[in-house]
Parts: C-alpha cells; structure tokens; sequence
C-alpha cells in the first residue's frame, strides 16, 4: 500500500537531469525520499523522512537506508543539510550547481534558500587572504521569517 506524494513534475525533470549529469540513478526509494522533501513546508529530520516513509509504505525503513539516500541526494546537489539543526531541505535552484546560504525561522521553522554570488566570493576571498582553502561554506542565519515577524510585530 505505497502512497507517493504529488509534486509538480519539473521536479523530477530536475532530478532526472542531475542524476544523468553524474552518471547516477535516481531510483524509486531515492526519489521518495526526495518528494518528501520538495512537498514540506520546512526542513525534515531523518526521523522524520523514515516515519513519513514508513507511514507511507505501510513497513519499517532502516535509518541507514534513509541517511545513504539523503548523502546520495547531497551529493548531486538535490538536497542540502541544513547544519545548525541536523535537518534536510529540497535545493530550490537544482538547475546549477551553487554553494547555499539559508535564512531560518525560529518561530516557524521555515528555511528560505537565498543565493548570492556576492557572498560567495567575499568569502572566498578572505580564506584565500587567511590561505585557507575551503572544501564547503555554511552560512545560515536565524531569525523570524517574513510571516512571523509579521504576527510577532
């Protein structure tokens, strides 16, 4: 008795693409997984991905299947790990390939992708400056989104 959310189908053009630029299949248990994450409304915990999976497909899923699909879906730029929470979010541009800063929501939990070459590049400057060479940059920034600050104020 398998479930499978309902996402808008450039979804999958994306997903597709991106498995094909590296050479990889996105198979069934990879791209439910990845569904789950494009239809939330905010960033999903592993837990939270397996119990959803599980409900979903009516028998238990091992969180080491669920934690290979997520590096999987990591690795060809899918997905993000957001780090200060240890939860994980759909890349809203998986068209490129990109580094991704994110705004957080403390209240609502809500994680906006933002993308700034800008930023990127200050950054990388100033490990260069330091002689520093950067294998990944996490910038998230925590806060109330637009909505709650909206109720807050």
């Amino acid at each position: 008795m398998t479930q499978e959310v309902q996402i808008d189908s450039k979804w999958r053009e994306f997903a597709e693409a991106r498995c094909a630029d590296v050479d990889a299949r996105l198979t069934p248990a990879r791209w439910a997984v990845y569904t789950e994450l494009v239809a939330s409304a905010r960033p999903l915990s592993a837990y939270e991905l397996i119990a959803l999976q599980e409900s979903r497909q009516g028998r238990k899923i091992a969180p080491l299947t669920v934690y290979r699909h997520l590096d999987f879906l990591i690795r060809v730029g899918l997905v993000h790990k957001i780090e200060s929470t240890h939860t994980y979010v759909s890349c809203g541009h998986p068209d490129h390939g990109h580094e991704s800063q994110y705004l957080l929501c403390s209240n609502c939990g809500r994680a906006d992708e933002v993308e700034s070459e800008t930023l990127e590049r200050v950054l990388n400057e100033m490990a260069d400056k330091h002689g520093f060479q950067t294998t990944k940059s996490v910038v998230e920034m925590t806060g109330l989104c637009v909505d709650c600050s909206t109720v807050e104020g």
